[in-house]
Order: structure tokens, then sequence, then C-alpha cells
């Protein structure tokens, strides 16, 4: 066996009403002063009301910021810690989808040092302190209340970078499926793709090892088996449950692992035509997957077996292709529309798109064939 390291959120408190757990959680970390940062759909939910209400009860003092938009840039970030730092607040509660998240976690770091994010993301590693962290999410998909990764948008640059580090890690990961019920069908598709796709890149990136492997076999397994359910019926609490549970076990899995070329190339997409990133993800899933098969057979076909295709007595080739062919079907009955024409993209594009994703190196490197820009060019054109 190889070698290995791995790292994840030391506390996770997962199940039906553990929202309600967190006066508890903000109790043992001894603090009084609380920086919440939640979608703006947040305070129309139904436990929003019993939350606040209970963090006064427990004399509790909070501020909100609810400025997330989907993809947030550097601004929202610098925006978010301006008003952190006028609270003098001793925590940071981010309640949400992933780009709450994702800013929560820049935002621990900033409100201390005053740092702006453009600043943060220019360091090759973040040595500073931090405020203790709670992460919430609302959605089944992006795993980021269990990694140590903030993906924000520089919009003057239209790329995407990410921030990476050990600090990011939460101190607290609450899990409620209860809280995700309202995720309405498009975004329960668009996440629980990105969390498949977590799975799957997590297990075939060049930095898997015996634990990524576990994990991400048993995400895509619980994901497969419940996204169908969850879209189609998105009352049903167990399938909730199940994908909030797979999701979580994605992203332990490619927090340690890292993700590949899927990721690469929504980014400019993403950035630049203000494609959802679990949409852009969806749209680049099949033919990156498709390409990709030839240089990780024998992890495709366990992927394969993971989602419930009988193996045995075939290649596994065969068995790759038979996983192919299953997600592109499950592409199709979520609806998902999965080509780049929809969405502004015209062939004359291609080439300026292709010159920034193959500057994509921190996650291509991890990718289990190598691409070219040649190769990116082909990619793109096949998903337009």
């Amino acid at each position: 066996m190889t070698n290995f390291v791995f790292q994840s959120t030391p506390k996770l408190v997962f199940g039906e009403n553990s929202i309600n757990l967190l006066t508890n959680e903000i109790h043992k970390l001894q603090v009084k002063n609380v920086f919440l940062i939640c979608d703006p759909i947040i305070k129309t939910l139904s436990f929003w009301s019993k939350l606040t209400k209970e963090l006064q009860k427990k004399g509790i003092k909070y501020f909100v910021f609810e400025n997330i938009v989907a993809d947030p840039g550097y601004e929202i970030a610098d925006a978010a810690s301006q008003e952190a730092l006028k609270t003098d607040c001793e925590l940071i509660v981010g309640i949400g989808g992933g780009s709450a998240l994702d800013i929560a976690k820049i935002v621990s770091i900033s409100s201390i040092t005053g740092e702006t994010c453009k600043e943060l993301m220019a360091k090759t590693e973040i040595t500073q302190k931090r405020l203790p962290l709670i992460l919430i999410p609302t959605t089944a998909g992006t795993g980021s209340e269990v990694t140590h990764i903030s993906i924000l948008s520089d919009n003057k640059e239209q790329t995407k970078n990410g921030l990476v580090s050990p600090k990011l890690y939460a101190d607290v990961a609450i899990l409620d499926p209860k809280i995700t019920l309202s995720l309405p069908p498009d975004i329960t598709a668009f996440s629980g793709l990105d969390a498949i796709i977590h799975a799957l890149e997590a297990l075939t990136s060049r930095l898997a090892n015996p634990l990524t492997d576990i994990l991400a076999l048993e995400a895509l397994k619980i994901l497969y088996n419940n996204i169908a359910e969850a879209f189609s019926n998105g009352q049903n609490i167990n399938a909730r449950t199940q994908m909030l549970y797979g999701s979580m076990l994605a992203g332990k899995a490619f927090a340690n692992s890292s993700v590949g070329a899927i990721h690469a190339f929504a980014y400019p997409i993403g950035a630049e035509y203000n494609i959802p990133h679990g949409l852009a993800n969806s749209i680049m899933l099949i033919p990156v997957l498709r390409f990709n098969l030839s240089a990780a057979p024998d992890k495709y076909a366990k992927a394969a077996k993971a989602i419930g295709i009988d193996i045995v007595g075939i290649t596994n080739r065969t068995a790759s292709e038979l996983l192919l062919a299953k997600l592109d079907k499950l592409v199709d009955d979520l609806r998902i529309s999965r080509f780049l024409r929809f969405y502004g993209v015209s062939k004359s594009d291609i080439p300026r798109l292709s010159q920034k994703v193959i500057k994509i190196s921190r996650l291509l490197n991890n990718n289990p064939k190598k691409i070219t820009v040649k190769d990116a060019e082909s990619l793109y054109l096949e998903a337009l």
C-alpha cells in the first residue's frame, strides 16, 4: 500500500433537525458574537426564524451577510470581510450552497487579517490564524462543508481560482437533510451530478489513495441510487438524506485526492458565460469521461460496479463503456440542457476557452489522461 496523508473536518453533526444543535456548537466554542453568511433565500425558509430566535434566547449576538450570488467573485468575499471586520465577531457560520460556504471560509481568515481575497489567492501557503468556522450546507452537491477549498470567480479576468489550505477545514459541519427539502428539481439535478462527478474524479485522480477510493465508491453508489428520486420527489426525506450523506462522502474524497478535467473544463465556461457550477460540470461530464475511459478502465469498472452494473465476465473497458452509457442516460433523465450552444457559446469561442482551460494545471495534472490544447478544443467542440 502506498503512503498517503488524509485530512478532513474534525467534527460532523448529521441528521434530521441537526440544525437545531447550532447553538450547542456555538456554546462549545465559547463565543457570543457570530457572523452569519447565507444565501438570500435562506431567510425565507422555515428553519430560519426558529434558528434566530434560539440564538437570541441563548444571548448570542448575530450579524447576517446575505449578498451571496451564484459563483461569487472576489468582490463579494471582500464585502463580507469588511462587514465582518466591523462587528468584532468571534465565529463565522456559513449556511447555504457552495458559494455561501466558500465565502465563509475566506472570511474566517480575512476578518482577522483584513486581507483582500486577491491577496489571499496570491499566497502559496496560508499560515494566518482564522476565526472558528461552522458550515451548514443546504444543497447536496458541493461537499464544501468538508473540504479545504474555496472557489471564487475573478470577474476581471473571467476565470475561477481556488484557495486551497488545511486552514479552510471547518471546525464543525452540520448536515440536516430537512433543510434540503425545498431545493427545486433543477438545483437538485445540478448539485447531485456535481457530487457524482466529485466521486468519479476523486476515484480516478492521480492523487487517489485507498481511503479516498473507499469514500468515492460508496458516494457513487449512494448518489446514483437516490438522485432520480430526489429529483422527481423532492419531499422524500430518505432520498434527501442519502444525497446529503453521499455528497459529504464525495467531498471528503476529493478534498484529499482532487478533482480533474471535468472541473477544469467547467471553470472557464462558468466564469465567462455565468453557467452555474453544477450545470457546467454536467455539460462536460460525458465528453471528458469518454476521453478518459482508456486511461483508467480498472477504476471506471469499479465505478460501474458501484452503481449496480453487473461486471462479471466482461472486460474493464466494456464495464467502463456501460458506465458511460448509464451516466449519459442519467443526464438526460435529469433534463439537463447539456450543450454549450444553449448558453451563448459559439465555435469561434472554442480556441479562447481551450487556452484558458489548459492553464488550470492544478486540476489537469491530476486527470488520468494528459490533455493538450488540441484535445481541449475537441472536447469543447463535442460539448457545443
